[in-house]
């Protein structure tokens, strides 16, 4: 059936939706369900009605006193309860096709975002059931997709294709998608866009079950590297050591004047601005004279943050990774920024590297890869600045090492590496990265 409304019908017209649903439904209104419909919906006071018929004050929803809006609700339950009896696929998409038919008629007679998205559940109701009767006939299966989640399989031949079905490669897809959410999810997921006055959209759903399923493997990859980085042992020239650098960056661990170049990522937010002029501090203690603090800096507090690492060091350069993924937002500014800051502070003056050729302050961004950390920045980021700045056997220190991507990049190059981290569990999966890297 098509999804575009009746052109027959005029703007403040419903269609006889009684044919939209299975023919089982049975067509009279029960006292005790018309009570209750009645009763769902807000009283109005009588409002002047455009030509359409539709209340120019109530967002194009229909008055309780109109008799054909009743049915309408009505007929939502019964899908609802039509498809919790439904037994093939054929039927489930007959209600899907119906629903969506509704929910565009319902969105062309302006009528309320709410009487839209009664018919968009019914719809992605529909979808989801679509996709776990997919799943038990075997499409998953057969397609190599992990999507059966503990369901029993009954012992076929070949499983349908899905033309033989009729059902669309895309439309297979979104509907297994929206089956792997659970119904706790699924449910808990409906309530809140219909509580936030947002639109239910099929696309809203596939979106969400797609970060879940990322959340999902993200979790897992952290769990098996912190299980794995418990009995990492780093080789001596890499290490990577739980505690604050504050208090763990000191003698005997590393010595003063002692280190090439310290890489890092610190917390960007307000309540962490402190910790700069901290940093600032260990820096002109461990730096060798004119050798780099290299920080990557949010935008925000850009000003203060350069303020702060000026206390003990001296400014240089201000250079900038090029995102690869979507710019970052600023809402309170209404700013999209498509770069970021790394600051450049000397002990001293500054005194560049000999022969490494000129520094390029436009550095490659690697794209927005979080598998780690929720703050990680690229390995070949650190990569481009380390080979710029070092020579091979050079000591390289990270104060916020989190899931050790400065100290892979020192292993790729070979410049020795001492990092330290406050989070127990990113030190061991910085300790797993290292042992496992090359």
């Amino acid at each position: 059936m098509s999804s575009v409304p009746n052109p027959n019908l005029g703007k403040g017209e419903l269609p006889d939706i009684g044919q939209f649903f299975p023919s089982h439904c049975e067509p009279g209104l029960m006292g005790s369900e018309l009570e209750q419909i009645t009763n769902s919906l807000s009283p109005v006071p009588a409002l002047p009605r455009n030509r359409g018929g539709l209340s120019k004050v109530t967002g194009g929803c229909r008055a309780p006193e109109d008799p054909k809006y009743l049915p309408t609700l009505l007929h939502f339950n019964r899908a609802r309860r039509e498809l919790e009896l439904a037994t093939t696929i054929d039927e489930v998409k007959q209600i899907r096709d119906k629903a969506e038919a509704m929910r565009a008629y319902a969105r062309q007679a302006q009528y309320s975002l709410e009487m839209q998205n009664k018919c968009a559940e019914i719809k992605l109701r529909a979808e989801r059931r679509l996709g776990e009767m997919l799943q038990d006939a075997g499409i998953a299966e057969r397609r190599g997709n992990n999507l059966l989640r503990g369901r029993t399989m009954q012992p076929r031949d070949e499983a349908p294709s899905l033309e033989e079905l009729g059902v669309s490669k895309s439309q297979s897809s979104r509907c297994q998608f929206i089956a792997r959410l659970s119904n706790e999810q699924f449910e808990e997921k409906i309530q809140e866009i219909k509580e936030s006055g947002k639109e239910l959209t099929s696309k809203g759903m596939v979106d969400f079950a797609r970060y879940l399923e990322r959340e999902q493997t993200r979790a897992s990859e952290r769990d098996t590297a912190i299980r794995e980085g418990t009995t990492a042992q780093p080789e001596e020239r890499y290490q990577i050591v739980l505690g604050d650098f504050r208090e763990t960056l000191t003698e005997p661990l590393v010595e003063s004047s002692s280190v090439d170049l310290i890489l890092t990522d610190p917390p960007y937010g307000k309540d962490y601005l402190p910790l700069w002029s901290d940093l600032a501090m260990v820096a002109a203690r461990l730096l060798k004279p004119g050798k780099l603090l290299v920080s990557y800096s949010g935008t925000y507090h850009l000003e203060e943050v350069i303020a702060r690492l000026s206390e003990h060091l001296q400014y240089v350069w201000t250079a900038t990774v090029m995102n690869g993924t979507p710019p970052d937002t600023v809402f309170a500014l209404r700013i999209m920024t498509y770069w970021k800051p790394v600051l450049l502070f000397s002990r001293g003056d500054y005194r560049p590297v000999e022969k490494r050729g000129w520094f390029k302050d436009r550095i490659d961004g690697d794209g927005r890869n979080k598998s780690h950390h929720d703050w990680e920045q690229g390995v070949g980021e650190a990569n481009q600045l380390i080979e710029a700045l070092t020579h091979e056997g050079n000591l390289v220190v990270d104060p916020f090492a989190g899931s050790g991507t400065t100290g892979v990049a020192c292993k790729q190059l070979q410049r020795r590496f001492l990092g330290c981290d406050v989070d127990e569990n990113t030190v061991k999966i910085a300790s797993c990265r290292l042992k496992e890297s090359h």
